[in-house]
């Protein structure tokens, strides 16, 4: 009877702190403790040195073999491969550019020279804002400045594809064996007051 009384008073107490421990459990979750918070930064310095406007690709164009009969009676051939032209422009403050030829000579072997039309069929920047004129045309020779394309925006480096050129010969005097070479000058050029690095 005494042993009894005793297990039933043990067990009592058992659950009494079982129920205690319950409760401080409780209460340290819902406590839930302090916060410390503490702040950093993220920097870089743009390295403005490298900031520029330059010309990086331009096509040059192969006729191939080119038929005499066709030369005397002026017709058209066109180029058997494609070109591209690459301009970067990662100026910090200033927009804008022209690419133009501003000189070209005849297609000349030797002492024998032809003249002709030549016509680009470009396609478009990878850049919204970079724009061709049309098919742009060169007179071979001339030195007039013939605009080929300008941007009013975007940055980076863009690139487009002058799918073909067309070749038309307008004039010509005795033919001689040989390949016939024209030089083109192509110009970058700043389109804002900003002096920008110019490429040939």
């Amino acid at each position: 009877m005494k042993k009894n009384k005793l297990a039933k008073m043990a067990a009592a107490v058992l659950m009494t702190g079982s129920i205690a421990a319950l409760g401080t459990s409780k209460v340290n979750a819902e406590d839930g403790g302090s916060v410390t918070s503490k702040q950093s930064t993220a920097t870089f310095t743009i390295d403005q040195d490298k900031a520029k406007l330059t010309l990086d690709k331009v096509p040059s164009f192969d006729f191939g073999s080119v038929d005499p009969a066709d030369i005397y009676a002026k017709k058209t051939v066109s180029s058997k491969e494609s070109g591209e032209i690459q301009v970067t422009d990662t100026r910090l403050n200033a927009t804008g550019w022209n690419l133009a030829v501003s000189k070209t000579t005849a297609l000349t072997n030797g002492s024998s020279s032809i003249e002709g039309d030549l016509t680009l069929n470009p396609s478009s920047f990878s850049f919204k804002n970079w724009t061709f004129s049309g098919t742009p045309t060169l007179k071979l020779p001339s030195t007039d400045s013939v605009t080929i394309a300008s941007s009013t925006g975007d940055k980076g480096t863009g690139s487009a594809t002058v799918s073909s050129a067309n070749l038309e010969f307008t004039n010509n005097t005795t033919l001689a064996p040989g390949t016939y070479t024209s030089n083109l000058t192509w110009n970058l050029e700043t389109g804002t007051a900003e002096s920008g690095k110019r490429s040939e």
